[in-house]
């Protein structure tokens, strides 16, 4: 786990968020970049670059990518130009499932 904190800790990472409806159409996209506060073998967290508050996703070291050191990416939301990442995630987000039993 300690090279897993060398790693990530103190890195930039850049985070797409896809929210979907029941039907599967989308209900939102949000893209939030912060940097790595602490990492378990389940979670992420990072301080949002935005509002300065914690935020976290699962770890799931498939869905880091290495971010382009040359690159500079543009939110969709703001404009906002962000440079220096060091690695990207994107995640897709399903609404619960209604239960049958209910």
């Amino acid at each position: 786990m300690s090279d897993l904190k060398e790693k990530y800790i103190g890195k930039h990472i850049l985070i797409g968020l896809t929210y979907l409806n029941k039907d599967e159409s989308l209900k939102e996209r949000i893209q939030l970049h912060g940097i790595i506060k602490t990492i378990s073998e389940n979670t992420i967290v990072f301080k949002r670059c935005d509002n300065g508050q914690d935020f976290s996703i699962p770890f799931d070291e498939e869905n880091l990518e290495p971010g382009d050191p040359e690159a500079v990416y543009k939110l969709k939301s703001n404009g906002e130009a962000i440079e220096s990442v060091d690695f990207i995630s994107s995640w897709t987000i399903h609404p619960p499932k209604e239960s049958e039993n209910l």
